[in-house]
């Protein structure tokens, strides 16, 4: 075999090596949030987010990742929903396990009763509005939601956002729609810490 033979041949051996490579790399992918949980200056209650997607459990999905991300973040101190002792407040974990048609949004009032209830300072409330794959080139995962931060004391809503994002995908990569959710309440809860850290 000749000297340039031999060189082609192993330089087409590295370029097929570096695609496997960047390809394998494309499909793997970690989105992350994890820590010790910390006490804060403000005390919060998330309450289930009311599910308007057309996945059956996306609001409880959603709700659950706003409270592990919360609870690692320095600004608030996260009580658990969970320890209402009020069967009405018990109930709104169980809310998706509900028909459809019977599912309610938790609006203002109902998170300040919440809030009361766990002696919180706030109570985050939201909605779902898009959970799931949308049509296109391939599936293209898809993220919408809306929270609304408010204050128990004065029954205010302090801080609102919304955010919904569809995933960048390739040809070879493949968004999943929970690591986009988990960047989108990422994103949202990040921004809304930073805001109502503003004097």
């Amino acid at each position: 075999m000749n000297t340039s033979l031999a060189t082609f041949l192993r330089w087409t051996i590295c370029c097929l090596a570096a695609l496997v490579l960047t390809i394998a790399s494309g499909c793997s992918t970690t989105t992350m949030t994890a820590g010790r949980h910390q006490t804060g200056a403000k005390s919060i209650a998330v309450v289930p987010f009311e599910n308007l997607s057309s996945h059956r459990h996306a609001g409880l999905i959603m709700t659950d990742l706003a409270t592990t991300i919360l609870h690692v973040s320095p600004a608030f101190d996260v009580h658990e929903v969970s320890a209402a002792t009020n069967d009405e407040n018990l109930r709104l974990r169980h809310l998706e396990t509900d028909p459809w048609e019977r599912q309610v949004g938790i609006n203002t009032a109902a998170a300040v009763k919440v809030g009361k209830e766990l002696k919180t300072d706030y109570a985050l409330a939201g909605s779902v509005g898009e959970y799931g794959f949308v049509d296109g080139f391939g599936e293209t995962a898809d993220v919408g939601l809306t929270l609304r931060l408010v204050d128990v004391n004065s029954g205010e809503v302090v801080w609102a956002g919304s955010l919904s994002r569809k995933a960048a995908t390739t040809a070879f990569s493949e968004e999943s729609v929970h690591r986009l959710a988990h960047q989108v309440l990422v994103e949202l809860l990040a921004t809304m810490e930073r805001e109502t850290a503003q004097p």
